[in-house]
């Protein structure tokens, strides 16, 4: 239960991050957020948070997580066919989520069980 709430406070942060981000880096219609929001809430808090924060530490998982948010825009902005950024908008929107995934690592730290690892 407790992955379910961190993924949905995980989800809900980078909706509202996209949600107000793209508009000023190029357009994209709401139904292109939500799909992008859930691939990169899932693939940043499996790899990112479950994996990589539990195995290597805040620092790593902060870099993975860059990259993800990165990689993810970017393919999501040669797949679909409304979704449109600048190339300062993929790197502007990565840089904010990853700064957001910060905050959650820490989070996440305070959160978890004593004696157990973050993830």
């Amino acid at each position: 239960m407790k992955n379910v709430v961190n993924y949905i406070i995980k989800l809900a942060f980078i909706l509202l991050v996209l949600y107000f981000m793209i508009p000023r880096f190029g357009k994209s219609t709401w139904t292109q957020i939500l799909i992008t929001g859930l691939i990169l809430a899932a693939l940043a808090y499996i790899i990112g948070d479950l994996w990589v924060l539990a195995k290597f530490g805040n620092i790593a998982a902060v870099i993975v997580d860059f990259g993800i948010n990165a990689l993810v825009i970017w393919m999501m902005m040669k797949g679909l066919p409304q979704f449109v950024l600048t190339s300062v908008g993929v790197w502007t929107i990565s840089l904010v989520l990853t700064l957001g995934e910060l905050l959650f690592h820490r989070y996440l730290q305070a959160t978890a069980a004593p004696g157990k690892k973050v993830g």
